[in-house]
């Protein structure tokens, strides 16, 4: 019998969860209970012998509900590779991939705050894109290559339930940025395509990672979807509009793009009180001032000094972004006091700081929704 692999212990990966969201644990706190993977990680027993599916499940439902918190666990590699070793009995690789499927329905944007729907007023407007998508056509496009190796006509019909599923979740996003795009909604357009980029160069590592072969019909259809508007026999593809958004993610705005602004954080992992709270999850930047306003309203103290210092640190270390000095200025509109300290003091003397910081909100959301339409009308011509 195959001796599948293990990576982190089960103990170990669930305390790393508890760490970064302890409030999924608090009985007394209101959580997200109805969403599967939170159900598993609370289930989760210390000392407990999991099945290779049980491992699994566990890897999976950690790594989708850390994955939009400051310290996600590293799961990655396992969940979309590792775990689908040569030799792995059919019966668990079609249980592996069934939940992978089913995983698909799961509702994210309870865990996640970077989050944008459709355009308002179209049939789009209650259909959410956020990273979690990514996560998802990651592990289904390692489902699908993972169960190429069998013969057994329920792998067959799984991989193209897969394929499917994966045809429809790409139709859709090319569906809820089209809309926002013909709407004229540049700020939710921008965030959408960050969620394309992440999305669609996550599905392209994982086809990498697996070489699919350059005829396979998932590769095909949609390998570089973002980077390349038309396929080999020059039809536009999907539309051109995951194309657009990917040249939409990457195109400059006062300095500063969408690609620059949604790095990973690695500031405001320090500051434990972000932590404390789900409203405190970070958004998609650089659209910051009223997540800035909420820490302001649930922290306070030496827990709020230390969020602000961390965005100032993270400023500093990227000046040409935009996200956290928004942020910045969410906190100081409640608490103007903070503007004296004596670090974040420093920041306010400089004229490039005072001009990032002075604009409201309306008018900083204005003026890169207009400049990502005037960039939505330049890019076809890229093509």
């Amino acid at each position: 019998m195959i001796r599948t692999p293990r990576g982190i212990a089960p103990e170990l990966l669930v305390s790393q969860v508890r760490n970064t969201m302890p409030y999924l644990f608090d009985a007394e706190a209101p959580s997200p209970a109805a969403l599967p993977p939170v159900a598993t990680v609370r289930g989760f027993a210390d000392g407990a012998t999991l099945s290779h599916f049980e491992y699994f499940e566990l890897c999976l439902s950690c790594h989708y509900l850390t994955c939009a918190t400051p310290v996600p666990t590293d799961v990655d590699n396992q969940i979309r590779s590792k775990l689908w070793p040569e030799g792995l009995p059919l019966a668990t690789a079609l249980e592996m991939g069934r939940l992978v499927l089913s995983s698909h329905g799961w509702d994210f944007t309870l865990v996640s705050h970077r989050v944008s729907p459709g355009a308002r007023g179209t049939e789009w407007e209650h259909a959410p894109l956020h990273g979690h998508f990514g996560e998802w056509f990651t592990v289904a496009s390692a489902a699908y290559a993972a169960l190429r190796r069998y013969r057994a006509a329920d792998a067959k019909a799984l991989r193209a339930e897969l394929f499917q599923a994966i045809a429809a979740e790409t139709e859709r996003h090319a569906n809820v940025f089209g809309s926002l795009w013909r709407g004229g909604d540049g700020v939710g357009a921008l965030k959408a395509a960050a969620s394309i980029a992440h999305n669609f160069g996550d599905l392209d590592r994982v086809m990498d990672m697996w070489a699919l072969p350059i005829e396979d019909p998932l590769r095909l259809r949609f390998h570089k979807l973002t980077a390349t508007p038309f396929d080999p026999e020059g039809t536009l593809r999907f539309q051109g509009r995951l194309w657009a958004a990917g040249e939409l993610y990457k195109s400059d705005i006062a300095g500063s793009s969408m690609a620059l602004e949604n790095h990973r954080h690695f500031a405001l992992r320090k500051p434990r009180a972000l932590r404390s709270l789900p409203s405190l999850r970070v958004p998609l930047g650089p659209f910051f001032d009223g997540w800035g306003q909420e820490v302001a309203q649930r922290l306070e103290g030496e827990a709020l000094r230390e969020v602000a210092l961390a965005l100032a640190d993270g400023w500093e270390r990227a000046p040409k972004t935009f996200g956290y000095a928004r942020g910045l200025r969410g906190i100081f509109e409640a608490h103007p006091a903070l503007r004296d300290d004596e670090r974040l003091a420093e920041l306010w003397r400089t004229a490039r700081v005072r001009a990032v910081l002075e604009p409201s909100r309306e008018a900083f959301e204005a003026g890169w929704a207009s400049a990502a339409l005037a960039w939505l009308e330049e890019i076809p011509s890229r093509a």
